[in-house]
């Protein structure tokens, strides 16, 4: 029997969001949202965090290169065109989309009013999506905080978990009847952590202290959201959108052993676990001083009060990394030179660490239901057409994951979907068009779309459940 076989019930599709996707920035009442603020501010410029590094000789400097100087007020125009992007994806013959809702475009002012237009616009997208049998995978929050409320504190705001209950609420009402899978953040690890203490993300912080505080507001925002949709007896499931790299020990001794534990409950586990067991890890409390001396205030109150467990765990995988222990760092690891290389790509790949990563969730995490909702090809932008809709290296990344997909069901994992980053060629924060990630190409100024080589691959596997 041929084991690479994806079962009946399996999700398979793509994925973006809409401040990436969506352009009618300022349209029908939408509002700004911080990403397309700060891409407004430093475009053309390095980010703060970049530049720190640059100065103290932490990068060099042909390794980085400022940020793009276009705006995300296109994406790949999927505001005016919803309807011929999801009529390719069921030609492609995927059964899921994963998609998020503009906080700026359903209450402009962060709270309060709802704005008809935007509950429209979801609408019409979300029956469209039924129409054409396939399942929406909908994401409350996709780093597209309304500048309105980060002007008043945003994620640091105590305020914040209440702003997020209700934008939550008006999203449950309006769309979950029809809405089944609900994800409450996308990325925290990244747009908390490198946002709030690296510098490198919105809002280019670089304090640990108001990283854990604004991560922990983010947490109750979450169990609040939970809590309501369970309340609510919709009869759907609701999780979290996490991300990870696949985290290997530079070599193979004890303490870099040890390194490996530590960066996975930095980054995956700080923000999973309290997601489904309610306690931050232990270990970094006790062991990293970084952590224990900027934890907020009486913090296990706080999640013992609002703790409630979500339905499953969206995994974003991109790239495995090596660490080594290093007492002398501020987390005691260091990240050193990965063992493979990919030339071209922005991100290097390695399928096997989608296998490794997903085997760790479902071992620490007692079987738990695991969509991948984000994995994909990011290529240069050479505004090429012709070239780039010959994607032979995309075709190859999603024949090698979706193989250890398969391998990882037939071990038991409990792996529910698969959803490509991303349909279509999209704005990337900070890189803008320069990176290309979709399965169909897109022209930005026009709005043209082509299949590329890769969109015909992947759907004769949505089609045929098998992965050749």
């Amino acid at each position: 029997m041929y084991g690479f076989r994806l079962p009946e019930d399996f999700l398979i599709g793509t994925a973006n969001s809409a401040f990436q996707s969506e352009g009618a920035i300022d349209r029908d009442g939408k509002s700004e949202n911080i990403m397309e603020y700060y891409a407004r501010m430093y475009a053309g410029k390095y980010s703060p965090g970049i530049e720190k590094k640059l100065k103290e000789g932490r990068i060099k400097s042909g390794r980085v290169e400022p940020n793009d100087t276009t705006l995300p007020d296109r994406g790949c125009f999927f505001y005016d065109n919803y309807e011929a992007y999801i009529e390719d994806m069921a030609k492609t013959g995927q059964n899921v989309y994963r998609l998020s809702i503009s906080w700026c475009r359903v209450i402009p002012t962060g709270v309060g009013e709802v704005n008809p237009k935007g509950i429209e616009f979801y609408n019409k997208v979300i029956n469209k999506l039924i129409a054409c049998n396939i399942t929406p995978f909908v994401d409350l929050y996709h780093w597209d905080l309304p500048v309105c409320l980060h002007e008043k504190g945003g994620f640091e705001n105590p305020e914040f978990p209440a702003w997020f209950e209700a934008y939550a609420k008006v999203c449950f009402e309006a769309f979950g009847d029809r809405v089944k899978l609900w994800s409450t953040f996308n990325e925290t690890h990244i747009s908390i952590n490198a946002g709030y203490a690296g510098g490198n993300f919105p809002p280019f912080a670089t304090d640990k202290k108001r990283s854990l505080l604004a991560g922990h507001y983010t947490l109750l925002a979450h169990y609040r959201a939970v809590r309501l949709y369970k309340s609510m007896n919709l009869g759907g499931k609701i999780g979290a959108v996490n991300c990870t790299s696949a985290i290997h020990p530079a070599w193979m001794k004890e303490d870099d052993i040890e390194a490996v534990e530590i960066q996975y409950n930095a980054t995956f586990d700080w923000w999973t676990q309290p997601m489904l067991e309610g306690t931050y890890p232990q270990k970094l409390i006790r062991d990293i001083p970084y952590v224990r001396d900027n934890m907020p205030e009486n913090y296990q109150e706080d999640l013992d009060k609002w703790f409630i467990p979500m339905d499953f765990i969206g995994l974003n995988y991109y790239v495995a990394n090596r660490t080594e222990k290093t007492p002398e760092t501020k987390m005691g690891t260091r990240a050193v030179e990965p063992f493979f290389s990919s030339p071209g790509q922005q991100f290097i790949p390695y399928p096997p660490g989608l296998f490794d990563t997903a085997m760790y969730i479902h071992e620490k995490y007692h079987g738990i239901d695991i969509y991948i909702t984000e994995n994909g090809c990011a290529l240069r932008n050479q505004n090429d057409m012709e070239k780039e809709i010959e994607d032979p290296e995309r075709v190859s990344y999603i024949r090698e994951h979706l193989r250890m997909v398969c391998r990882l069901i037939k071990c038991g994992v409990n792996l529910k979907g698969y959803m490509y980053w991303n349909d279509a060629d999209s704005y990337e924060e900070l890189d803008g068009y320069r990176l290309r990630f979709g399965l169909t190409w897109v022209n930005h100024e026009t709005g043209e779309r082509v299949w590329k080589k890769s969109r015909h691959y992947f759907s004769e596997i949505c089609k045929s459940r098998m992965v050749n």
